[in-house]
């Protein structure tokens, strides 16, 4: 299993636009295109996803907290992305282009684009893995991230 957990956030002073709905077709067809068995979305809207995502070879699942869905996928190597200025002091972790992404049964983790992940508040597992993608800007969308993680996978995999 290759799985993605992304934060859905209430971004705009509605919930459900439009533009919510591009979003999320977005993450659709990028985990398509890379082959990705999962897409796992922490909800945390005000209203709850209205979105149906359709596509027969990814498992689409969706919970209210991040713990939930890690509980559900209890024995899987899970990678965290998060920006170099928002980890902890004193936490281990490694640039993208250090990372060997493992072949499989894999979570990559990422926050919301407004908050972020807050490794803080994780129980890290000794196997866990915390990564930066480096970059001159504090704040990347977790789409664009998702997709860069992607493609370093794929580039690496050759």
């Amino acid at each position: 299993m290759i799985g993605i957990i992304i934060h859905l956030e209430d971004r705009w002073n509605y919930t459900q636009s439009d533009r919510d709905i591009d979003v999320l077709q977005m993450y659709q067809e990028t985990v398509r295109a890379f082959n990705v068995d999962t897409l796992i979305i922490i909800d945390k809207t005000t209203e709850g996803i209205v979105h149906k995502f359709i596509g027969v070879d990814t498992v689409y699942a969706t919970y209210k907290t991040l713990k939930e869905a890690l509980h559900a996928y209890p024995d899987v190597t899970k990678i965290y992305f998060e920006h170099e200025n928002a980890i902890p002091a004193g936490t281990e972790y490694s640039p993208l282009n250090d990372l060997i992404h493992p072949k499989d049964n894999v979570l990559y983790i990422f926050g919301g684009d407004e908050q972020g992940l807050n490794l803080v508040e994780i129980p890290l597992e000794k196997d866990d893995k915390i990564v930066s993608i480096q970059f001159t800007k504090y704040i990347l969308w977790s789409i664009v991230s998702m997709t860069t993680v992607l493609y370093d996978r794929y580039l690496k995999g050759k």
